[in-house]
């Protein structure tokens, strides 16, 4: 039963994966259209070269840092938007979501250090945020 409920999700993951990735495709279209790709993506941090890993990685990556930051304690709220975003390529470009995904499930006995691309990030994040006893 746990192989078909995970046959599930999977395929839920990648069917969602592939309709975010046709909608951010057809809004990169119309930023072209518009003249206005370059500047939205230079606000962003980020320049054309960059689409590619983007399209391919950016279903779910943002959600998982999010779940990684929740389950760690961190208030991405108190995080500089430059930590953030870096954070945020970092998931995207990340070629092992699986063990993130099974380690966020808690199925995963590792420490998350053995996987994670930004756990030198999120480290700094947990050393930032931790409450000082006085």
């Amino acid at each position: 039963m746990t192989t078909l409920q995970d046959l599930r999700r999977t395929v839920s993951r990648f069917v969602e994966g592939s309709r975010k990735r046709r909608q951010l495709q057809r809004e990169l279209e119309q930023l072209e259209a518009m003249g206005s790709l370059d500047a939205v993506l230079a606000d962003a941090g980020l320049v054309r070269s960059q689409i590619g890993p983007l399209m391919a990685g950016c279903a779910g990556s943002r959600e998982l840092l999010d779940q990684m930051l929740a389950r760690l304690g961190i208030d991405a709220a108190r995080l500089p938007v430059e930590c953030l975003r870096d954070m945020t390529w970092t998931c995207t470009t990340c070629p092992d979501k699986r063990r993130c995904r099974e380690w966020l499930s808690g199925s995963e006995g590792t420490e998350f250090h053995s996987f994670c691309p930004n756990a030198g990030q999120l480290d700094n994040a947990l050393l930032e945020q931790r409450p000082v006893h006085a």
